[in-house]
């Protein structure tokens, strides 16, 4: 039996084939398009699925940026990185056209559930999980299970303040995804530099001395370590774990990330464990992989 798991990114649509122990036996990636709206998007995933989808596919799991319904598996809200993407019946859709049960959940909530399942998270019943590419997401996992909230939204760490005075995507002031995402970084370095490079050129710039570029990862990786703090204190969770494109920069943000989770948590810190996650690039879509799996 295989499972198919879909990943609807702001950027980007990662789709994997797995078996049942989550081992990737095929993967496929396509631009997703959100910019143009929630119709093409969903159109760009459905159309990708289908190029991998097999006989013998038994499930198929979506994970989708924006606050899911758990009971509906619909898109409640979304940012502006995703127009006319709300309210996009995720569940319906993917189910007219799969002849198998469908599973929808948070992009975030799809990572760390892979990575309990079988990355850096295995054994580990308390996890905060952050996820920083186009936008910054988060999840945790309490007791072992996926904790959503009342609404699909817990653990939503890129939309708590606290962080300055820029305007997020959703509309709200001083969000950590104003500092910790990728377009943000792009736009805080443009604005310093007077020079629009991507996450990855900045990081090497870092790398080769920047003092601009070292900066606004520093800053990126100073704000990821208070929101940390203030999450470690509210769920006592001693394990973190990161995924994300933006997280190939993690060396270079790694050092401010410490520095300021000790100086702003009870207790400097002690006991935290950040790590980077294990199942790689691919590893929300392996997470709806095995959400699939798992509700069979």
């Amino acid at each position: 039996m295989t499972w198919l798991g879909i990943d609807i990114g702001g950027t980007k649509i990662d789709i994997v084939l797995s078996d049942d122990e989550l081992q990737v036996v095929d993967a496929l990636q396509v631009s997703s398009d959100a910019g143009l709206g929630g119709d093409r998007l969903l159109d760009n995933a459905i159309a990708a699925a289908r190029r991998l989808a097999g006989p013998d596919v038994r499930g198929v799991g979506v994970a989708a940026a924006g606050v899911i319904d758990p009971a509906t598996g619909a898109v409640g809200l979304a940012s502006s990185t995703f127009p006319r993407w709300s309210g996009t019946s995720l569940a319906k859709e993917l189910g007219a056209r799969f002849d198998v049960p469908v599973t929808v959940d948070n992009d975030a909530n799809a990572f760390l559930f892979g990575e309990a399942r079988a990355g850096a998270a295995v054994g580990h019943p308390d996890v905060l999980a952050i996820v920083v590419g186009t936008g910054v997401g988060g999840a945790v996992l309490l007791r072992g299970e996926i904790w959503r909230g009342a609404r699909g939204m817990a653990g939503e760490i890129g939309h708590t303040p606290g962080h300055g005075d820029e305007v997020c995507t959703c509309g709200a002031v001083g969000h950590l995804e104003t500092i910790a995402a990728g377009p943000s970084i792009a736009r805080r370095y443009a604005a310093r530099s007077g020079t629009a490079r991507g996450v990855a050129e900045i990081a090497d710039r870092a790398a080769g001395g920047d003092p601009v570029a070292h900066g606004v990862l520093a800053d990126a990786g100073a704000a990821i370590g208070r929101a940390i703090g203030t999450a470690a204190v509210l769920l006592d969770c001693p394990h973190v774990v990161l995924g994300g494109g933006v997280m190939r920069s993690w060396a270079l943000m790694q050092d401010a990330c410490a520095d300021a989770l000790r100086a702003s948590t009870l207790g400097g810190g002690a006991g935290i464990t950040v790590r980077l996650g294990a199942l790689g690039p691919r590893a929300t879509a392996i997470g709806a992989a095995a959400a699939a799996a798992a509700m069979s």
